[in-house]
């Protein structure tokens, strides 16, 4: 109700102060809280018991007194981010010392050495729904272009309703194999006046008490209104080289129009084909209808252009011309990058590889740099977490002026992953910044990476499009045998396999995998869901077959 008053609402705030409080008790999850500003003043919304409200501000009051310098200040913010130089404080824009090497953001300053790195993240553990939620919020549809039919793909979606440009079919056109004939003229025997074919020009006029042989898709010769099919008739006599002279037709019932498609039948011209939000599939069926609706070229969303890089000086590229039979101590081969190369163009990306990338933050952040000049985004594995060689968040925020728009997630496993924004020539583009763990990076890719795509593919223009189209979930009974003990500090989204179960007119999951880490890639293999379990609790602190719970739908289901 306090809402309305603010003439800014500050969601981020709000959130820490829920996720913070779900450390404390699970039911947090119940209350309302809020944050904004009004008239120059922070203003908070807590529950209205007096723990709540503790626990609630407690979680915020490193925080508090910037919070409120901020809300009191008029034109503009930068004078309270920068002290003598340097930024003061973790919520500095692009732009207020951006790309120039000093500090800025929360990420640790490069070249100030291990020793004065942060030993706690300094980034606030944001929700699952809350960090989406910004990462949508983030991102929209790229601009419409007109491809041509060879350029439709899956994954494309239409910006505009296509019309019919002509009749299909645009003449009469028989739909068997057989005789036209005139249908008051009723069985018997007939000479065979002409034969047309599919493809044949006009044809003479059918004359009364003959019939011409037709095939199917053939025009209709004028004057014929039905077509009997050959199993209806049989040969009376021979011309010469083999040709039919006479038939019988032995069909009991003969009724005008029969076997005949009229003109327009299947499509007529001026009528929507298509409507704008419509996708492309690999059915076919959309490409087929398109192509046979006369039209040249189609409006359709841009489909994203994607690069992607695995990070680390341990990973050994795979998909490189030189690809060691066996590995130096200490190394990894990088499945990460083959994986998520495959995952984005499964969507319809285009995808740019740049390879495997050395800890280096000059080589970062030249590499990132040029990827976005060309690409809408890029989506990176490893380097997120607190490592002394976890460099992509500041070259991010020190070396491009981006913005680190969440830093880490309350989920399990990706909890690392990291979603950010860098301007570039007047435009926003955005790196995905996931974990080194194959398992955390694949599940990040779904729950993130995904529906951003999908969005700005255009995803959200289709008729009674929602969040369940960018990431789409289905209720499900969990059918393993064993149960999963449940985790008491985040959320887990384990492994599945996604199956309808038509006994039960119902879904069911079970595990891929009972050894679920994130670092076993063969948990993710086979798996075409992902299930939320939720934060256990004393009075529930497992989840056992027949329990309900939500899938995530990250592949083609099993029927």
């Amino acid at each position: 109700a306090i809402e309305p008053l603010f003439s800014k609402r500050l969601p981020a705030l709000a959130t820490a102060m829920t996720v913070g409080s779900l450390g404390i008790t699970p039911f947090a999850a119940l209350s309302q809280v809020a944050a904004g500003v009004a008239g120059g003043a922070l203003v908070l919304a807590v529950p209205g018991s007096r723990k709540g409200a503790v626990e609630n501000v407690q979680q915020i009051l490193d925080v508090l007194p910037h919070a409120v310098d901020t809300a009191a200040a008029t034109g503009g913010t930068r004078h309270l981010h920068k002290e003598g130089g340097h930024v003061a404080c973790g919520c500095a824009r692009p732009g207020d010392l951006a790309g120039d090497g000093s500090a800025q953001g929360l990420s640790n300053e490069l070249g100030a050495g291990v020793a004065r790195r942060a030993r706690a993240s300094p980034y606030p553990m944001v929700a699952e729904a809350a960090a989406l939620e910004r990462v949508l919020a983030c991102v929209d549809a790229l601009p419409v272009r007109r491809v041509g039919l060879a350029e439709l793909a899956p994954g494309h979606v239409l910006a505009e309703d296509v019309a019919a440009q002509e009749n299909v079919p645009g003449y009469r056109a028989s739909v068997m194999d057989g005789y036209a004939m005139i249908a008051a003229d009723g069985p018997g025997v007939f000479a065979v006046q002409a034969a047309m074919t599919a493809g044949m020009g006009s044809a003479p006029e059918l004359q009364p008490g003959t019939v011409v042989r037709v095939a199917t898709g053939a025009p209709v010769p004028p004057g014929a209104d039905a077509v009997v099919m050959v199993e209806d008739t049989e040969l009376v006599s021979e011309a010469g080289s083999g040709e039919e002279r006479e038939v019988r037709i032995r069909a009991a019932t003969i009724v005008a129009g029969q076997n005949i498609r009229p003109i327009g039948h299947d499509l007529r011209a001026g009528a929507i084909v298509a409507r704008a939000g419509a996708r492309i599939t690999a059915v076919g069926g959309e490409i087929g209808t398109l192509a046979i609706s006369g039209n040249r070229d189609f409006a359709v969303y841009a489909m994203p252009r994607i690069a992607v890089m695995s990070t680390g000086d341990e990973v050994v590229d795979v998909l490189g011309a030189r690809v060691p039979a066996a590995l130096a101590y200490g190394a990894i081969r990088d499945s990460n990058r083959p994986a998520l190369l495959a995952a984005l163009r499964a969507l319809g990306c285009e995808v740019e590889d740049l390879g495997v990338v050395r800890d280096e933050p000059d080589v970062l952040a030249q590499t990132i740099r040029g990827a976005l000049r060309s690409c809408d985004g890029v989506v990176s594995t490893g380097g997120v977490s607190m490592g002394e060689r976890d460099w992509i968040k500041p070259v991010v925020e020190q070396r491009l002026g981006g913005e680190i728009q969440f830093g880490r997630v309350l989920m399990k496993p990706s909890k690392p992953t990291t979603f950010a924004t860098v301007p570039l020539h007047g435009h926003t583009r955005f790196v995905f910044a996931l974990p080194g763990n194959p398992v955390s990076a694949l599940v990040a890719f779904h729950m993130f990476v995904a529906p951003a795509i999908r969005k700005l593919a255009g995803h959200l223009a289709s008729p009674g499009a929602d969040a369940q189209t960018l990431r789409p979930q289905v209720s499900a009974l969990f059918d393993e045998a064993e149960p999963v003990v449940l985790d008491r500090v985040r959320p887990e989204y384990v492994r599945a396999l996604l199956v309808w179960d038509h006994a039960r007119s119902r879904w069911t999951v079970r595990l891929t995998d009972r050894g679920q880490q994130s670092s076993r890639m063969a948990s993710m293999q086979s798996a075409n869901a992902l299930v939320a379990l939720p934060v256990g609790t004393e009075q529930r602190r497992q989840i056992a077959r027949g329990d309900t719970v939500t899938a995530i739908v990250i592949g083609t289901p099993q029927f």
